[in-house]
């Protein structure tokens, strides 16, 4: 990118949170669609990794207000 296409510095916090929402909303939809097909190891692993990224998320849209 050249200087004139770069990201300007006040919209990157929003841009981290909008991603990190995206990837908590996708694990969502993993875990429901194993619960739902009944796939055990599916709906595990969905559920585990929400613990991870939903601390992101929260501290993604924290950063974000606060800025």
């Amino acid at each position: 990118m050249s200087n004139n296409e770069s990201i300007k510095e006040k919209d990157k916090p929003f841009i981290l949170a909008i991603i990190a929402s995206a990837i908590t909303i996708i694990e969502i939809a993993i875990a429901s669609f194993g619960a739902f097909t009944g796939n055990v190891i599916m709906k595990d692993t969905g559920i585990e990794t929400l613990k991870f990224t939903f601390p992101l998320t929260t501290m993604a849209w924290t950063f974000y207000f606060t800025k």
